[in-house]
């Protein structure tokens, strides 16, 4: 291989990296939006993250943190809660996004309300767990968010 043809590659895998970059940018950008102009009381706060990541916080105790999966050109977009002060980081869904913008083959990432509902149903689980806790006035454990997650 010489210079030139690696050269064509290594512009290649920038401009599909950068593309890939653009999309994310445009699921955060599209999610917070869902999230702060919606009517329902949902009670998200969003958070400031120095990295690439989202972080909303729910009720002042948990954080979703919605993320890229590490690596170089991974697709997968992860959720995760965790307790306020960062511990015990539960894995709870995951999703894929692709080039060209769709969020699991199927959802815009341009398009608000859908991602939003999108991004309801994969933490549905949290939901479910803490108004199960509260309604038998029992505490939240992160074991039963993650196993309701993986139910």
């Amino acid at each position: 291989m010489n210079i030139w043809e690696l050269s064509e590659k290594a512009e290649y895998i920038a401009d599909k990296h950068q593309r890939l970059l653009a999309q994310w940018q445009q699921y955060c950008n599209t999610l917070i939006q869902g999230i702060t102009l919606s009517k329902a009381k949902l009670h998200h706060a969003v958070g400031c993250n120095p990295d690439d990541s989202l972080r909303f916080f729910l009720f002042d105790h948990f954080v979703i943190n919605v993320r890229l999966a590490e690596g170089f050109n991974s697709h997968t977009i992860e959720y995760y809660v965790e307790k306020r002060n960062g511990e015990d980081r539960v894995l709870i869904a995951k999703a894929i996004l692709d080039d060209h913008g769709q969020v699991d083959n199927s959802i815009s990432n341009r398009d608000r309300e859908n991602v939003l509902e999108h991004y309801l149903e994969k933490i549905h689980p949290v939901y479910e767990s803490l108004y199960s806790a509260v309604n038998s006035d029992t505490p939240v454990s992160m074991v039963q968010l993650q196993q309701r997650a993986q139910a």
